[in-house]
């Protein structure tokens, strides 16, 4: 579209149901401004502040454990149901996005949140903080973590990519922050406080999505919307599963997630069996974090070439996760645990990387949103599964070690299957248009 047919139609910006639009009087922000960098920043600190209070439960899971007495399993759960609940709702949080837009979408995510972080705080009980932490923060967080990768696109043609890969950073770059900063606060505070705090954290999203105005119009985005919304849901997914090559991607990427926050909540209390404090295991978090932060933009920049398929990435990345787990059990120093935290960081940030590329290059663009966000959805359910489950292991065992074999013997599953690949084909097989949308989105995923 020209400059003067830009500067005199108006376009929609969200939905059909409730048009929001930009006009030339209004001034929008052209795409690839530095408006457009302000933005991405906002929404990258936005996402590292949610992401990282969610990862980072395993640096107050110990002290719940200890306040309550209600077992691993448990107590573990509540973590798990937060990270399950920032990317199951993707669904029913792009509906809303789509009506109220990205700002009121995201500070209705801040009341959500802030108000069960300061329920949690009063939690007299580990049932009530199920509810209050487990249940109804993680769903608030859905509603501030998933748009901004819904509105970032629009802001960018050139730089696209880089900018929605920098967003993707927040789970890393959260874990790499917020550990730390609920370390000094459990040092220096009670967790009561502590989760008061991090309240106040939350409600800085607030001014940040505030960014996010005059939003770059998008072409014909109203069509496909509508096009979209007369298919009937049930036919279009099992229309996903015709394509082997996604039932093996997706087979494979729920192995993986099923385990892979295993370490991540119960590492603190396993060092403690060690005899190494909780100030030293919360650190490893540190080097999780900046690990997957950094690796993310490399392991985007490795599947842009032209020989390398985003699938054996995963599968060698997943491959040197899953021994490294099988091993960690003879794990006695610190400095082994360090190596292990910088390997699970790789993993953390190549496979999440990496798996979504690998989902989204399966499908055409009429398909790859519907594949990519049932991907999300379901890998997320599983992820929720294994910390309580490996729990109750402990708990019954009375160790950590049978839980981490069991988690390295799923990922090296999950990374075999990837082996039945090259006999299969997908409908899109690494003919992706360069222009076209690539959201590159984490789970908690959270997913």
């Amino acid at each position: 579209m020209g400059r003067q047919q830009q500067s005199s139609v108006v376009q929609t910006v969200y939905a059909p149901e409730q048009a929001i639009t930009c006009s030339a009087s209004r001034n929008p922000v052209q795409p690839d401004s530095c408006w457009s960098w302000v933005v991405c920043l906002a929404c990258a600190v936005s996402n590292i502040i949610i992401c990282g209070i969610i990862i980072s439960y395993g640096v107050m899971f110990p002290t719940l454990l200890a306040e309550f007495q209600q077992g691993k399993g448990l107590t573990a759960l509540v973590g798990s149901l937060a990270m399950v609940g920032m990317g199951i709702f993707s669904t029913l949080v792009a509906k809303v996005y789509n009506k109220i837009g990205p700002r009121a979408t995201v500070i209705l995510g801040v009341v959500l949140c802030s108000g069960a972080l300061l329920a949690t705080s009063q939690g007299n009980g580990i049932y009530s903080i199920l509810i209050t932490y487990g249940v109804l923060f993680g769903f608030g967080s859905s509603f501030i973590f998933l748009p901004p990768y819904l509105v970032l696109p629009r802001y960018f043609v050139k730089r696209r990519s880089l900018a929605v890969g920098l967003v993707a950073m927040g789970p890393g770059g959260g874990m790499f922050v917020m550990s730390f900063v609920m370390k000094a606060l459990l040092d220096e505070l009670d967790w009561r406080r502590t989760y008061m705090i991090l309240a106040g954290f939350v409600a800085l999203s607030v001014p940040l999505v505030c960014t996010v105005r005059r939003i770059p119009p998008e072409e014909e985005e109203s069509k496909s919307v509508k096009k979209d919304a007369k298919k009937r849901f049930c036919e279009s997914v099992w229309s996903l599963f015709s394509n082997k090559r996604f039932d093996i991607i997706f087979l494979s990427m729920n192995l993986y997630y099923v385990v892979h926050y295993i370490p991540s909540v119960h590492m603190v209390r396993y060092c403690e069996d060690l005899r190494i404090t909780a100030t030293q295991a919360s650190r490893l978090y540190l080097y999780s974090g900046l690990t997957s932060m950094l690796c993310r933009p490399v392991v985007g920049w490795l599947c842009d070439l032209k020989h390398i398929e985003a699938i054996y990435i995963y599968q060698l990345v997943a491959g040197v996760n899953g021994v490294a787990t099988l091993i960690l059990p003879l794990a006695r120093r610190y400095f082994h645990f360090v190596l292990y935290f910088i390997v699970f960081g790789l993993a953390d940030g190549a496979i999440g990387c990496s798996s979504t590329i690998a989902i989204l290059s399966c499908f055409t663009s009429k398909k790859r949103s519907l594949g990519f966000g049932l991907a999300v959805m379901v890998s997320a359910s599983m992820a929720a599964a294994g910390p309580p489950l490996a729990g109750l292991m402990a708990d019954e065992m009375g160790s950590y070690v049978p839980a981490f074999y069991m988690t390295g013997i799923v990922i090296l599953l999950g990374a075999s299957i990837i082996f039945l690949a090259p006999f299969v084909n997908s409908e899109n097989q690494r003919d992706i248009n360069a222009s076209e949308e690539l959201f590159v989105v984490e789970k908690c995923t959270v997913v």
